[in-house]
């Protein structure tokens, strides 16, 4: 009998039993002689789990082996495998994989399975999965592809076929929807011992380089890591900003030095090299102008308040211009709160309507910027929520970029319609999917654009993993898609998490989508939006709500309790998340 075998990405295995973890699965009969198959458009990932049996002791003896696949159109080579052992975290008295920790460490060696095992502690442990990326060059030609996955353990040796059809569409490398990963400045370095507490860290590339990681790892699974560069209190840590000198009339940016160092790789696409999609820019960048900088809020009110701020934007977007990063949209975002009591407006998701004009002030201030067709491209970005429905129509000519609450974007289907005919961009925002939830709802997040037509999509936290993620993370995975390697396994990086992975899948075939869309008119979107629906509630899935009565009410009047009584259930519960291995078959036999 096979001690191994092979599983679709869709669905977990429980580390006690092997049996599936979710509820609403219903998974092929796990061991046969049949090969997996799989298809994939080729520039693209497609994934898929080895299931080994690992009682006590035994860990120590497995390896794992992939052989090149060989077809119509040449060879895919062994090295385009990626293979990852999934950690378990303990949820709510289950044990659910999502950390993923690298097979190879550094110099090509290899992490013995039994290390992470080991380390893991999962009671009564019988089985280990283990997660493979295979990623389908462009280079080689549609058709038939076969190759095997060879798992011995002792003398024992499984040899699983693995079957692909690489089809003749190709993943673009640039995307059409923006998958937004947001973080805030700067989170990181707490939250690794190698950099915490490290004063030079800023100025000794110690930093950068575990930073640049995290970009790289958002970049290769087609989504943008998004830090913004100040905190509420509007303090700006070392290297997000340029140095300043002077007050009003004579400011100007002393040194640009530093904060040239941190972000140009991003801005020019050099710290992307090496990676499958290329040295690509990155396509948002929030600027570090907020409430407190580059003027000093004391002064707010006054002439030299304005003269400051908007000076100091005018030599940023000279400066960008002439370094030529021309490809990113740069953002003037206001991300405070009145409620953490450090300023009086809130900038960020404006609930009492008196606090709008800040919307008004920063525009005038910077509006010549904001309006110019030349050069580096400024914008004005809100994040709305409880007042979505009173500025839509008032501020779609001021502000471009629209991030907007998923539930309540949905009451509203003229917002969308006159943004749209304004020219703005729109994504809708939200947090993780926790780990205990089936995959099917991190892969509709993307998919949801496509069928709503917006831009993308903002998961607001995500390396927010806490101080015991490796037994539990914090808010059960909702605010991170990251995890530290360094304590564990001596990784001065992140490791990525099962849910990037799913949500990657998810946007290639998003960004398949789009690209079909594209060339058949954009009528042809109605086709797809009844494709996503098909695995969910069918043609109306993604029919505009009614309006809660809640929407006749003044926003200062609406709670948290409210809000969550009138939004829609997650599309993605109680249904299977095999449904997603279904929509694909289809979409793959529609565009090809």
């Amino acid at each position: 009998m096979k001690h191994s075998w092979l599983v679709h990405d869709m669905i977990r295995i429980c580390p006690r039993s092997g049996t599936v973890l979710e509820a609403e699965a219903e998974p092929r009969q796990r061991a046969g002689d049949e090969p997996l198959r799989l298809i994939s458009p080729r520039n693209a990932y497609v994934s898929f789990q080895i299931v080994v049996s690992a009682e006590p002791g035994e860990a120590d003896d497995i390896d794992v082996r992939a052989e090149p696949l060989q077809g119509d159109g040449g060879d895919i080579a062994a090295e385009e495998y990626t293979l990852f052992v999934q950690w378990y975290h303990s949820i709510k008295g289950r044990y659910f994989p999502d950390a993923l920790v690298p097979w190879m460490k550094e110099g090509k060696e290899e992490r013995r399975l039994s290390e992470v095992v080991g380390r893991n502690g999962v009671p009564d442990q019988a089985f280990a999965t283990i997660w493979v990326d295979l990623f389908v060059p462009s280079d080689i030609g549609p058709g038939e592809y076969r190759g095997s996955v060879i798992v011995r353990k002792g003398a024992e040796v499984d040899r699983h076929t693995v079957s692909l059809r690489a089809l003749p569409t190709i993943v673009p490398n640039e995307s059409t929807i923006t998958a937004d990963l947001n973080n805030y400045a700067d989170t990181i370095s707490s939250r690794f011992a190698y950099l915490n507490g490290r004063e030079e860290r800023y100025r000794d590339g110690s930093y950068f380089e575990v930073e640049k990681q995290f970009y790289r790892m958002s970049h290769e699974h087609r989504a943008v890591f998004h830090n913004l560069p100040y905190q509420h209190s509007g303090q700006i840590p070392e290297s997000f900003a340029p140095v300043l000198e002077g007050k009003g009339k004579s400011i100007r940016v002393k040194d640009w030095s530093l904060f040239d160092e941190h972000f140009g790789p991003y801005l020019d696409g050099s710290a992307f090299k090496g990676s499958k999609r290329g040295p690509i820019p990155i396509p948002y960048m929030y600027l570090p102008h907020n409430f407190h900088w580059p003027a000093d809020y004391a002064n707010f009110g006054l002439k030299g308040y304005e003269t400051e701020f908007r000076t100091i934007f005018e030599q940023f977007h000279r400066h960008f211009t002439e370094r030529g990063w021309l490809s990113t949209t740069f953002e003037l975002f206001l991300n405070h709160k009145k409620r953490y009591k450090l300023f009086p407006y809130d900038g960020d998701e404006t609930r009492f309507v008196w606090d709008e004009k800040i919307n008004d002030i920063y525009y005038g201030m910077v509006r010549d910027v904001l309006n110019r067709k030349d050069g580096a491209r400024f914008v004005f970005r809100t994040d709305s929520s409880w007042c979505y429905g009173l500025h839509y129509e008032k501020y779609a000519e001021m502000i471009a970029l629209w991030v907007v609450n998923r539930s309540i974007f949905s009451w509203y289907p003229q917002g969308l319609t006159h943004l749209r005919r304004n020219g703005c961009t729109v994504w809708i925002y939200l947090g993780a999917q926790p780990i205990d939830d089936n995959l099917l709802g991190t892969a509709i997040t993307p998919l949801s654009c496509v069928a709503r037509g917006v831009d993308g999509f903002v998961y607001w936290n995500n390396v927010d993993w806490g101080p015991a993620w490796e037994h539990t993370p914090a808010d059960n995975g909702k605010t991170t898609m990251f995890y530290p390697g360094d304590r564990l396994f001596g990784i001065e990086g992140p490791i990525p998490s099962i849910r990037l992975k799913v949500l990657r899948n998810a946007m290639q075939a998003t960004e398949c989508m789009e690209r079909w869309i594209k060339r058949n008119g954009e009528e042809s979107r109605i086709e797809m939006t009844k494709l996503v629906g098909s695995m969910l509630d069918g043609d109306r899935t993604f029919d505009w709500p009614e309006r809660p009565a809640l929407v006749d009410t003044p926003p200062y009047e609406w709670t948290n309790e409210k809000l969550s009584d009138a939004s829609p259930s997650d599309l993605h519960k109680g249904r299977s998340p095999e449904n997603y291995l279904e929509f694909t078959g289809k979409l793959w036999d529609r565009i090809g």
